[in-house]
C-alpha cells in the first residue's frame, strides 16, 4: 500500500512538473532560431542576423526573399498579435469570444474595412503585389511549419490561424487609419450637439487658441502671435509668411471561454478591441537642420503615441536587399518599415489630426422607405448581407445599407440616437498607401521620399524627414478632403442636398511643407499645421493642445550644437507648460478651502511630472476638478464633451472664489502622494482580466509608476479614476537619426520583441523606454556584425 502511496505521489508530482514546464514553456515561448530552416517560396538563401535583445537584420538576394523573412519573422514572435489585427479588420472576433463582441463585429461589418481592403487590391501595380505576396508567403510559411505549441492565446481559446491573404496586409492599414481618424471627435461633438443644442453648443465646442504655436511657425514661417483672448476669431487676420508649394522643386473552450467573455465585457474597463492599435491622436517628431547640429548634419526624432498593450505595437528590425536598405519600426501584419531610415534618408510620424470623416444626415424617400432623398431625387439603399459566426454555434444576420456618402451607421452605433446617418471616410477609398511605403523604405534622397509620400493616402501624417545630402524639412502626408465650406462641419450635415458632399482632396504640393526653413528645425506635436486658410480645412479645431509642441520647440531654439543625446533628452522631458500658465490658479483654489500645506507644494513645484513629484498629483488633481465643474454647468452633471480649449478659456478668464474653494476641495480627496503612486501605466492585453488564465500566463502588466503628463513631451495619456490616474497611452516607440553616420542613433519600444508574455525579449527593453535609453539598430553590414549574437538562414526548397 505505501509502496502504491509513493507511486502514486510520485505520478502526482511528475503531471504537476509536466504541467508546470509546459506553461512555463508556452509562456515565454521558443528562443531564437539558429542554424539553418529549409522552406519553400524562397528564390535564393536569406541570413537574419540577431543582436542581443532579439532584433533581426535580414540580408537577401531580392527585396521579395526579404518581404518574405520579414513575414516569416512577424509570424513566429507575433503570431497572435496578426491573428488579432485581421479579426478586427474582418469583423470575426466573434467566432473567438462569442456574443460578447457581437456588438464590436456589427459595427466592423458595417464600417467594411475589409471591403475597402479588397477594393484597394486593384490599385496595387505588379511589383508591389509581387512584393507584398512575398510577404504573406512568408507568414504562411511560418504557419505551415509551426513546430511545438502554438502562442497561449490560441491554445486557450482552442483555435488555429487560417492561412492569411493580401487583403489581410491592407485591411491592417485600414485599422490604422480609424484609430487615427477622428471618428471618435465627430461622434463626441454630434452626441454633444444632440444633448445641448445649437446655443449651449458653442459652450463645449473645440478651436485652436490664437497664440498656440503652428508647425510653420516653429520653422520660422509664421509670425508668433501673441497671448489674446481665447476664442474662433478669424485665421486669415494674421499674418504669414509665404510657403513654397511645388514638391519637386522645394525637395522638400467551455469555462475558459465563459471567463474569457466575462474578461470582455464591454465597459470602460474592458479590452478596446478596435482601438489596441491607436486610440489617441497624439505623437511628437521633429527635425533638425545642419546648422542647429553638431556633427553638421540634419537629425530626425520621433516617438509616435499609442496604446500602450502586451505585446508592443511595433517590431525593430533592419531589411537589407538590392535596392533594400532600411531599418526602424515594422507593424506585424504588414510589409516594410513604417518609420526609421534607409542609407540616406531618415523620418518620423505624427498625426495630422485631418478631419477624415463626415456624418451625413440622410432622408427616407417618403413613398419608399428602401430608398432616400439626394440631389437628383431618390436613390435605393445599397445592400449587404453579414452573417456573423458567434462562438459557440448560432450566427447573426446583418443587413447593411449604404448610402451614395458611404455605411448608415444608425443600427449599430447607438450613441447617435435614432437619426439616420452614413458615414463617408476617406480610408474607405481606394489607397496607394502600400505602394508608397515600399517606395518611402527604397528612397535614398529627399527627392525620392516626397514622390513616394505623395502617394502616402491614409492614415493621415505629419512627415519629418532628412537625407545625408543635407536636405530636410517636413511635408503633410494623406488626403485632406475639399468641401464647399472653408473649414469642416462640427456636426451631422444634410446628405440630401448635396451642398455638403466633398468635392475630392486637396492636391499634395498645397499640403502645409516646409524644407530647410529658417529656425533651423520642424517641430511637431499634433498642433495646428498653420494659421493660413489652407489650416481651416485640415480641421474644425479639434487638433491637440500646443503645449508639447511649444516646449519641443523652446529645447531645440536653445542650442546650436544637437547631438543624439541632446534630442532624446527632449523626449524624456516632464515639464508641463500647462502647470506654468495655471499653476498659480490652483494655489489659489487650495489657500480657498485653508489647505495651505497643499497650496505651498503645489507654489513651489517645478512643473515637471517626475514620479516623486506631490505638486503634480495636486495640480492634475485639480485641473481635473475644473473641468468637471464645468461639465455641471453646462451638461448638469460630471460628464459630457468638452473640449481642452474650453477649460483653458475659463482658467484664462479667472474662476470665481465659489468655484476655486469647490475644486480645490475636491482635488484633496486623492491628497498629496507621489506623482508615481497615483498615475500608474498598464500594458493591456485582451486575456490579461480572465480569472485564473490571465494571472497564469502573464498576460499585461498593471501598476507601472509612470512619469509625465498629457502635455509633457514625454507623454502620458490618463484616465482619471477615483483612486488616482490611470495611464493606457504614451509613446510606442522612440527613435533618433543623426544622418552623419548610418550607425548613430537608435530605437527604443515599450516592452520587447516576442508577443509571448514571459520571453526572454518580452519586457526587455522597458527598463529603457521608462528612465531612457536607445538601442543601435545599425545600418551598416559591420555596425550589425558587431552586434550579432546569433544567426539563422533560410534556405530555399532544393538548394540554390
Amino acid at each position: 500500500m505505501r509502496r502504491i502511496v509513493r507511486w502514486g505521489g510520485a505520478l502526482l508530482l511528475a503531471v504537476v512538473l509536466a504541467a508546470g514546464f509546459t506553461i512555463q514553456h508556452v509562456r515565454s515561448g521558443p528562443g531564437l532560431p539558429e542554424g539553418e530552416r529549409v522552406l519553400a517560396g524562397l528564390d535564393g538563401p536569406v541570413e537574419i542576423l540577431w543582436d542581443s535583445v532579439g532584433i533581426p537584420h535580414v540580408w537577401a538576394s531580392t527585396q521579395r526573399d526579404a518581404l518574405f523573412a520579414q513575414g516569416y519573422l512577424h509570424a513566429m514572435h507575433r503570431l497572435w498579435q496578426i491573428e488579432m489585427f485581421r479579426r478586427v479588420a474582418r469583423g470575426r472576433l466573434s467566432e473567438l469570444f462569442g456574443d460578447v463582441t457581437l456588438d464590436t463585429d456589427r459595427f466592423l461589418r458595417t464600417l467594411g474595412m475589409s471591403r475597402a481592403a479588397e477594393a484597394g487590391l486593384e490599385k496595387l501595380d505588379r511589383e508591389t503585389r509581387g512584393l507584398l505576396e512575398g510577404y504573406v508567403d512568408g507568414l504562411n510559411a511560418a504557419v505551415a511549419g509551426w513546430e511545438g505549441l502554438l502562442p497561449p492565446e490560441f491554445l486557450i481559446l482552442g483555435t488555429r490561424p487560417e492561412p492569411f491573404h493580401l487583403v489581410d496586409v491592407l485591411g491592417l492599414e485600414k485599422i490604422m487609419a480609424w484609430d487615427l481618424s477622428d471618428y471618435e471627435s465627430s461622434l463626441s461633438l454630434a452626441e454633444a450637439h444632440g444633448r445641448l443644442g445649437d446655443e449651449e453648443f458653442g459652450r463645449v465646442a473645440p478651436f485652436y487658441p490664437m497664440d498656440g504655436i503652428t508647425i510653420l511657425e516653429s520653422a520660422g514661417l509664421e509670425e508668433s502671435v501673441p497671448v489674446a483672448s481665447a476664442g474662433t476669431a478669424a485665421w486669415g487676420s494674421v499674418r504669414t509668411a509665404g510657403v513654397p508649394n511645388d514638391p519637386k522643386r522645394a525637395l522638400e473552450a467551455g469555462s475558459r471561454i465563459a471567463l474569457v467573455q466575462s474578461a470582455l465585457r464591454p465597459s470602460q474597463d474592458g479590452y478596446d478591441f478596435v482601438g489596441a492599435v491607436g486610440a489617441v491622436r497624439a505623437s511628437n517628431a521633429w527635425v533638425v537642420g545642419p546648422d542647429r547640429s553638431a556633427s553638421g548634419m540634419p537629425m530626425v526624432a520621433n516617438d509616435m503615441h499609442l496604446a500602450l498593450d502586451q505585446p508592443t505595437l511595433w517590431y525593430l528590425m533592419g531589411l537589407h536587399a538590392p535596392g533594400l536598405d532600411v531599418v526602424g519600426m515594422s507593424l506585424p501584419g504588414t510589409a516594410g518599415i513604417v518609420a526609421g531610415r534607409t542609407g540616406g534618408l531618415a523620418w518620423g510620424f505624427t498625426n495630422a489630426m485631418v478631419d477624415d470623416t463626415e456624418l451625413y444626415l440622410e432622408r427616407l424617400d417618403p413613398d419608399d422607405p428602401e430608398r432616400y432623398l439626394t440631389p437628383a431625387g431618390s436613390e435605393p439603399f445599397e445592400t449587404r448581407t453579414e452573417v456573423i459566426r458567434i462562438r459557440g454555434g448560432g450566427a447573426d444576420t446583418l443587413r447593411v445599407r449604404s448610402t451614395r456618402h458611404g455605411p448608415v451607421i444608425t443600427p449599430v452605433e447607438r450613441r447617435l440616437g435614432g437619426e439616420l446617418l452614413a458615414l463617408r471616410w476617406v480610408a474607405l477609398d481606394p489607397s496607394t498607401t502600400a505602394e508608397a511605403l515600399l517606395d518611402m523604405n527604397r528612397a535614398g534622397d529627399a527627392e525620392a521620399f516626397l514622390a513616394a509620400l505623395a502617394g502616402f493616402s491614409d492614415p493621415h501624417q505629419n512627415v519629418v524627414f532628412a537625407d545625408t545630402a543635407g536636405t530636410w524639412g517636413y511635408w503633410m502626408a494623406g488626403r485632406i478632403p475639399v468641401r464647399a465650406t472653408s473649414r469642416p462641419p462640427l456636426t451631422p450635415v444634410p446628405g440630401w442636398s448635396g451642398d455638403a458632399d466633398w468635392q475630392g482632396y486637396l492636391p499634395f504640393e498645397e499640403h502645409p511643407h516646409a524644407v530647410g526653413p529658417p529656425s533651423g528645425f520642424v517641430a511637431t506635436a499634433n498642433n495646428r499645421q498653420t494659421r493660413q486658410p489652407v489650416g481651416d480645412r485640415i480641421s474644425a479645431g479639434v487638433w491637440a493642445s500646443p503645449y508639447r509642441a511649444q516646449r519641443i520647440s523652446e529645447l531645440l531654439a536653445a542650442r546650436l550644437d544637437h547631438d543624439v543625446s541632446s534630442l532624446h533628452a527632449i523626449q524624456l522631458d516632464v515639464v508641463s507648460g500647462l502647470a506654468r500658465d495655471y499653476r498659480e490658479l490652483a494655489v489659489d483654489a487650495f489657500r480657498a478651502v485653508g489647505a495651505e500645506a497643499e497650496a505651498d507644494q503645489v507654489a513651489a513645484w517645478d512643473g515637471s511630472g517626475g514620479l516623486d513629484s506631490r505638486g503634480a498629483t495636486l495640480f492634475y488633481a485639480w485641473y481635473e476638478a475644473v473641468g468637471r465643474e464645468l461639465r455641471r454647468d453646462v451638461y448638469g452633471e460630471p460628464a459630457g464633451y468638452l473640449a481642452y480649449a474650453r477649460i483653458h478659456e475659463a482658467l484664462d478668464g479667472g474662476l470665481s472664489p465659489e468655484r476655486l474653494a469647490r475644486t480645490g476641495r475636491e482635488a484633496l480627496e486623492i491628497g498629496a502622494r507621489p506623482w508615481g503612486e497615483v498615475h500608474r501605466l498598464s500594458l493591456d492585453h485582451p486575456l490579461a482580466r480572465v480569472p485564473v488564465v490571465g494571472p497564469l500566463f502573464g498576460f499585461g502588466e498593471a501598476g507601472i509608476p509612470r512619469t509625465g503628463t498629457p502635455h509633457t513631451v514625454n507623454v502620458a495619456e490618463y484616465i482619471p479614476t477615483p483612486e488616482g490616474f490611470a495611464v493606457r497611452r504614451g509613446p510606442s516607440q522612440r527613435h533618433v537619426a543623426d544622418l552623419a553616420d548610418l550607425d548613430a542613433g537608435g530605437f527604443v519600444i515599450p516592452g520587447g520583441q516576442s508577443g509571448y508574455p514571459e520571453g526572454e525579449h518580452s519586457f526587455d527593453q522597458f527598463p529603457l523606454w521608462s528612465e531612457g535609453g536607445l538601442i543601435p539598430v545599425p545600418m551598416t553590414r559591420a555596425g550589425v556584425e558587431a552586434r550579432t549574437r546569433s544567426r539563422l538562414v533560410l534556405a530555399p526548397q532544393g538548394g540554390s
